[in-house]
């Protein structure tokens, strides 16, 4: 199966129910007073971390995706059904970027970890709603508001607390297999590992996740290759381990093969070498007057180097045992640097965009006696009062006439009788 850890999803919510114009029966009074409920409100769409997936397959084969609509309402003030909200699953480390400005909108990083994404539109009011002493029988009623659309990017970047680089074949994917619960594909040749493998560590009553990042190249940081794709993977890590191979039949120069990974990692993001770094030298049992490592040791005098051979597990306890020493460490900082934060008062709010409702206003001339208004104010209101009613025509021609419309055409050359065309609706000007 193909691994997707990059699409793009059309994601809208739920357009809210419109409210209705009903009466209450009563005898001998026609217009028993108002009777018609508001509309119900539109689904929100909800991004969720899922440990139970890791890829982003699923939504890759998705373009679109639509939450439920809010129903219309009902007599006897009866409030409209809400639509659903509809929860997407997504993997742990899934971040969601604006498509249209590439702006990051939200990661999610814990299990059941939630975010609303699109919120729904609120339903519109019925007539019920708009009584008042000055009003006991109105005709007034709204459409529900719409929902929310975005075009989102969703990348994935794995959470794991160690990750593996090296050069293709240098025996990540036998060491994981050896090391965790995974079981990656396994062969000597390059490029055997085609996606990021995550494995479970069970050592010391602690649980280390590990993730196999496929062979870097030269050029990695650049792109090459699937360079960006996997280097990704790696940021959230809070150890590396860095694997070369001992045999000479995988590296030209061992020394080389060293310098090109951290190259690529500076490169591609200057604060990831400053993870820790665990190097290790493996297939030691092909390193059989040690040549290689002692070159390698020479290379890196200030370095500890661990030599191992992960197919006939050699030297892997002494390993196990250095990551789980520093994991720990990093374990208690992030610990120590929650403690901080509980001990601040900070309160996390989901910020919620407000629509653009801008009177800002454009009138164009489309054609002799023909004129054309766009506002993000009157675009909304067209849509929330239909004209169906005396009551709502009285309502809408109101917030015309608050920002002045027909005199600002006139001022275009507009006459009376000319057309006003704003959005669904066709006005004569008066």
């Amino acid at each position: 199966m193909q691994f997707i850890d990059e699409c793009v999803v059309e994601l809208k919510a739920g357009n809210g129910g419109n409210g209705i114009v009903s009466w209450r029966k009563e005898a001998h009074n026609p217009y028993g007073g108002p009777y018609g409920g508001d509309g119900g409100d539109g689904g929100d769409i909800i991004l969720i971390g899922d440990n139970n997936i890791n890829s982003l397959n699923d939504l890759h084969h998705t373009k679109r995706i639509k939450a439920q609509n809010g129903e219309n309402g009902g007599t006897k003030v009866s409030t409209g059904k809400s639509g659903e909200h509809l929860y997407i699953k997504v993997p742990l480390g899934t971040v969601a970027i604006d498509f249209e400005t590439n702006e990051v909108i939200t990661e999610i990083i814990n299990i059941g970890q939630t975010f609303t994404i699109c919120n729904g539109g609120k339903g519109g009011h019925g007539n019920w709603w708009f009584k008042n002493p000055e009003n006991k029988v109105p005709k007034l009623h709204e459409n529900g508001d719409l929902g929310e659309c975005k075009k989102v990017k969703l990348v994935l970047k794995y959470i794991a607390d160690i990750g593996m680089v090296g050069l293709p074949n240098a025996g990540k994917s036998t060491l994981v297999s050896k090391l965790t619960t995974a079981h990656p594909k396994v062969a000597n040749y390059q490029f055997t590992t085609l996606t990021p493998v995550l494995g479970v560590c069970e050592y010391k009553n602690e649980r280390m996740v590990f993730a196999d990042i496929p062979g870097l190249i030269e050029g990695a940081s650049e792109g090459k290759g699937l360079g960006h794709e996997f280097l990704r993977h790696i940021e959230r890590c809070s150890i590396l381990i860095h694997m070369i191979s001992l045999n000479p039949d995988d590296n030209m120069d061992i020394n080389e093969a060293y310098d090109v990974i951290m190259s690529e990692l500076k490169l591609y993001q200057r604060q990831i070498i400053n993870k820790p770094i665990v190097v290790v030298a493996n297939k030691i049992d092909c390193d059989i007057d040690n040549e290689q490592i002692n070159k390698l040791k020479s290379h890196l005098p200030n370095v500890e180097i661990i030599g191992i051979s992960a197919l006939n597990s050699i030297n892997l306890e002494e390993l196990l045992e250095k990551i789980y020493q520093k994991y720990i460490v990093q374990k208690q900082q992030k610990l120590a640097e929650l403690a901080k934060q509980k001990n601040k008062v900070v309160k996390v709010v989901e910020v919620k965009k407000l629509p653009d409702y801008s009177k800002d206003i454009k009138i164009e001339k489309i054609d002799e006696g023909i004129f054309k208004i766009t506002s993000k104010y009157l675009e909304y209101w067209t849509h929330k009062i239909p004209l169906d009613t005396s009551d709502n025509i009285i309502r809408y021609n109101q917030k015309l006439k608050n920002l002045e419309i027909e005199e600002k055409v006139k001022q275009l050359g507009g006459k009376r009788g000319d057309t006003m065309l704003i959005y669904d609706n066709e006005l004569t000007l008066d």
